[in-house]
C-alpha cells in the first residue's frame, strides 16, 4: 500500500499541471470512476498509453454482404416514425465482408456510451450501417453461424446515427426476439458490455 501511495505521489510531483486547462481537470473529477480505471489499465500497460484504437475482431463470424445502397431519412421515417434526423452516415456502399469485433479490454466488464464512441477511431467507411443489419436478418436462415449466436450476443452498426424526437441518438442494432434475430435501435448514450459485439467491414 505504502508504495502506491508514493506512486502517486511522484506522478502528482511530475505531472505538467500547469498545461491542463481547469475544464480538463473537472472532466477527472466528475468521471472519478473511469478515471481511476483507465489510470489502472495504464499502469498494467507499463506506464503506457494505448495509442490507436481500441477495436479487436472477435473471429466470432464472417459474412458476405452485396453492395447496398445508403438509406434515406424518408425511407427510415417511412418505417420508423420516431426518427426526426440523420446524425451521421459513414456505413459503406459496397460490397463488404462483416466481421464482428469489440472496443472493450478483456478485462473491462463495460463502458460509458461517451466512451463507446470515444473508441469508435475507425475509418469512416469502417463501422457498418442499416443497411447491412437488415440484409442478414432478411437471409439469416442461410447462414448457421449466424444463428448459433442467437441469443448469445448483440450487434451494433454504428455506421448510422440517427437522432428521435427526445434528442437520443440511437444505432441499428441486432438482437434476440424470440427464436429470430431482429433489427433494434441501440441507444448511443447507454453501456457498452461484454455482449456487445461492432459490425465492420474487413474487404
Amino acid at each position: 500500500m505504502d508504495q502506491r501511495f508514493s506512486l502517486l505521489a511522484k506522478l502528482g510531483e511530475n505531472a505538467d499541471w500547469d498545461s491542463l486547462t481547469s475544464e480538463q481537470v473537472q472532466v477527472g473529477i466528475r468521471e472519478a470512476k473511469l478515471t481511476g480505471s483507465e489510470f489502472t489499465a495504464f499502469v498494467r500497460n507499463g506506464f503506457r498509453m494505448q495509442i490507436g484504437d481500441f477495436f479487436r475482431e472477435t473471429g466470432e463470424l464472417t459474412l458476405s454482404i452485396p453492395a447496398l445502397p445508403r438509406p434515406t431519412l424518408q425511407e427510415l421515417q417511412a418505417k420508423f416514425s420516431w426518427i426526426k434526423s440523420i446524425e451521421r452516415d459513414t456505413s459503406p456502399t459496397d460490397a463488404v465482408i462483416l466481421k464482428l469485433g469489440t472496443v472493450l479490454r478483456p478485462d473491462e466488464e463495460r463502458v460509458n456510451g461517451t466512451e463507446y464512441e470515444r473508441r469508435l477511431v475507425l475509418k469512416p467507411g469502417l463501422c457498418l450501417g442499416y443497411q447491412q443489419a437488415v440484409w442478414p436478418t432478411e437471409h439469416q436462415d442461410e447462414f448457421p453461424a449466424f444463428m448459433a449466436l442467437l441469443g448469445k450476443i448483440y450487434i451494433d452498426f454504428s455506421g448510422l446515427v440517427v437522432v428521435d424526437g427526445d434528442g437520443r441518438r440511437r444505432v441499428p442494432c441486432l438482437v434476440r426476439l424470440g427464436l429470430r434475430w431482429r433489427l433494434h435501435w441501440y441507444w448511443l448514450d447507454g453501456d457498452l458490455d461484454q455482449l456487445g459485439r461492432l459490425a465492420v467491414s474487413c474487404k
